[in-house]
């Protein structure tokens, strides 16, 4: 088997070792936001793309984290997403990557714009 083969075994392996205690503990907490974002980072690091990937994974996780809030900070997240998905997109648009960067842009912008409708 191929070395790169092998490598995703083992890290699909130790993500899914890691994910299932940390979310039934993140669910157990009343901040999913933070224990998301947490887990996020983990993912993100084990990913192979070190602090960069551990900083991207930390935002995707802290913006589904805040969208499952429940009650008013959850239905704040989902504002703050859909402005941040429409304004992430159309940056990305106008970065000059076409449609994959509105897509990526859409991604952030919605986390982040779910994280920061949830806390304000």
């Amino acid at each position: 088997m191929s070395k790169a083969f092998i490598r995703t075994i083992v890290l699909a392996a130790t993500v899914a070792a890691l994910a299932v205690p940390a979310s039934a503990h993140a669910y157990k907490r009343s901040d999913r936001t933070k224990n998301a974002a947490i887990l996020g980072a983990g993912v993100g690091l084990l990913s192979g793309n070190g602090i960069k990937g551990a900083i991207g994974g930390a935002v995707i996780g802290g913006g589904v984290g805040a969208l499952t809030e429940n009650g008013r900070k959850g239905r704040k997240a989902v504002k703050g997403a859909k402005k941040g998905a429409v304004l992430g997109a159309g940056l990305g648009l106008l970065s000059g990557n076409g449609i994959d960067g509105a897509i990526k842009g859409a991604v952030v912008g919605g986390a982040g714009g779910a994280i920061l409708g949830r806390y304000n």
